[in-house]
């Protein structure tokens, strides 16, 4: 069982969206993993879902996300509905960033940001984490460098 509490974290608003129920996945698998509640916030898209209306929504989370220091977007897939929602909010708002290929390093990462962390750091964390994440694993077991 996952003790009812939030530890401090960034300033950052944090939001997973995606096709279906990944981004909800995503964040309950992340607080299983860390043993506690997180601010990541989960959204999704589901077939027969007007984008406008989504995005209306997705709007409305972000704002309420948003606790000072601006919002990052993870979603699953670049050129996806929820992606390319998510990617229209970037145009007359400094203060949102998205990152696509969100995966479970990236959640983790994103629940453990410094409280100091700007928005340009906190993206550059989260990435790296996923990035880092990706790997073959036979060929490293082997001793051979990708």
């Amino acid at each position: 069982m996952m003790p009812d509490q939030t530890s401090e974290s960034s300033r950052i608003g944090l939001i997973v969206a995606s096709h279906g129920n990944l981004a909800r996945s995503l964040v309950e698998t992340g607080e299983l993993v860390l043993g506690r509640k997180t601010l990541l916030r989960a959204f999704f898209f589901n077939d027969g879902d007007e984008p406008k209306k989504i995005l209306g929504q997705l709007r409305a989370l972000a704002r309420k996300s948003d606790r000072g220091e601006g919002v990052i977007i993870m979603v699953d897939l670049f050129g996806g509905t929820p992606g390319s929602l998510a990617l229209s909010m970037m145009f007359g708002d400094k203060k949102v960033e998205v990152l696509t290929g969100a995966n479970l390093p990236m959640i983790i990462a994103a629940a453990k940001l410094s409280p100091a962390a700007s928005l340009a750091e906190a993206c550059r964390t989260i990435v790296d984490a996923g990035a880092r994440a990706i790997m073959e694993a036979g060929s490293m077991l082997a001793g051979e460098k990708r």
